[in-house]
């Protein structure tokens, strides 16, 4: 059998061959499916008494191969049986069947199966659909998951210098509901997925990594989450808090919104108002800075006026006084964000909170409290949680494509193994073995 052969059928033992003896064409297309006829066979030297051993018939077995022209594939081994007679140096008789590189001890699945089963799973693929594309079943899916959760071991002797963690929706099974994922900020590379962000089971979390190897965490990128700040300082205890942009912004975001809302159920439902607030929503929660004022349009909401965004937002603003002022405090935060400007940011966090919409003052108070960490964000400029937001769009994509997820483990290693930029920890014990070796041949 040539090599272009082998690679097509994913064959990678050398003693495993096409039985053209017995078989005019090894390779069967039997309509449905397709049949390969091999064979196995090798010299095989007994373990006890280390003679050749006699070549005693074939056992002929069945495995299930990658797919031909789209159609199941089953490879049909003769595998060579061995004898070796008793003798002095062998009192009893020893059998031993040949062994196939490609397939595990008493499976009937090739490696080649279980490694497209690993390649699919990178893609937003469901099990389900998995299992169909190469003729197994849905439990050899799962069961290739569960053993690629060994592989995503954390080493717990390290952790980057800057690092962010942010919750998502995850399922039931995450006692609060909400799971954490863990990034490198740096490189944006995914250490783990933290089943629940409790404050109680992040804690045993983290405990678990090296006390040395939380020293070394200098920054921890988060949201406006206040339980997490106490934490944060007892796990990592050189660490600063760097408030995300996104985070920060939404705050403001949210009370405009509501504001807004509040207004249009003022003016009452079906009138001039309250239809013009619904329809131009979008350009009151757009930043000043992103409106056009070169674009007339016939607005229908106004007479049909030639007006741009421009005027359109000056318009909105005059129906509510409460809605204007959130309007400016929603711009004012923007600007002081986007230009990483201390003064800027002073001054609107100056105003009395009770001269603000109710919505606002929340917002007011909220960031009053985590003003130092938004002042360290305009310092870090580059650590923020826009890759983790864009994590988390990615795991609601995965998780509308399997139906949900009723297993942490099959949850975890999906999300690990979608993502190429995660990161997979080295296997620790592993790695110091190898290190021991070295220094002992070095010695």
């Amino acid at each position: 059998m040539n090599y272009s052969t082998k690679i097509a059928l994913g064959i990678k033992d050398s003693h495993l061959e096409l039985d053209t003896a017995h078989f005019k064409d090894a390779i069967e297309d039997q309509g449905n499916q397709i049949i390969v006829h091999l064979v196995q066979s090798y010299p095989l030297h007994c373990p006890r008494c280390g003679q050749l051993m006699l070549k005693n018939g074939f056992k002929l077995v069945k495995i299930l191969g990658p797919s031909l022209h789209y159609e199941p594939t089953i490879w049909s081994i003769r595998k060579q049986k061995y004898l070796c007679k008793p003798s002095p140096d062998c009192p009893q008789t020893i059998t031993k069947v040949a062994r196939v590189k490609d397939v595990k001890y008493r499976h009937h699945i090739s490696q080649a199966i279980n490694l497209r089963i690993m390649m699919q799973l990178t893609a937003n693929e469901s099990q389900t659909d998995i299992a169909k594309e190469l003729g197994i079943s849905d439990w050899t899916v799962r069961r290739v998951i569960l053993n690629l959760d060994q592989s995503f071991k954390p080493n717990y002797h390290w952790l980057p210098r800057h690092i962010a963690f942010d919750d998502f929706k995850s399922g039931r099974f995450a006692p609060s509901g909400m799971s954490m994922l863990l990034m490198n900020i740096e490189n944006h590379r995914t250490l783990d997925i933290i089943l629940s962000r409790r404050s109680r089971y992040l804690r045993n979390y983290f405990l678990r990594y090296d006390h040395s190897a939380r020293l070394a965490v200098q920054t921890v990128t988060v949201d406006l989450y206040t339980p997490y700040r106490h934490l944060i300082h007892e796990l990592f205890p050189h660490a600063i808090i760097i408030a995300d942009h996104f985070h920060v912004v939404a705050q403001a975001y949210r009370a405009l919104n509501q504001i807004r809302i509040k207004a249009m159920n003022s003016a009452g439902k079906g009138t001039h108002q309250w239809r013009a607030l619904k329809h131009f929503w979008k350009l009151i929660l757009t930043p000043a800075g992103l409106l056009k004022y070169d674009n007339y349009w016939s607005r229908r909401n106004f007479g049909y006026a030639q007006l741009t965004d421009v005027e359109v937002v000056h318009r909105l603003l005059s129906f509510n006084e409460d809605l204007s002022q959130a309007y400016r405090y929603y711009q004012e935060l923007i600007l002081a964000v986007s230009h990483r400007d201390q003064g800027e940011l002073n001054q609107l966090l100056s105003q009395k909170w009770t001269t603000l919409p109710w919505p606002l003052q929340k917002v007011q108070r909220t960031l009053r409290i985590h003003k130092l960490e938004i002042i360290n964000s305009f310092k870090y400029q580059t650590y923020t949680n826009g890759p983790v937001e864009g994590i988390n769009n990615k795991i609601k994509v995965i998780k509308r494509t399997a139906y949900g997820f009723r297993n942490f483990c099959n949850f975890r290693a999906r999300i690990l193994l979608a993502l190429p930029n995660s990161y997979i920890a080295i296997n620790w014990n592993h790695k110091r073995t190898a290190h021991a070796n070295f220094q002992t041949r070095a010695a």
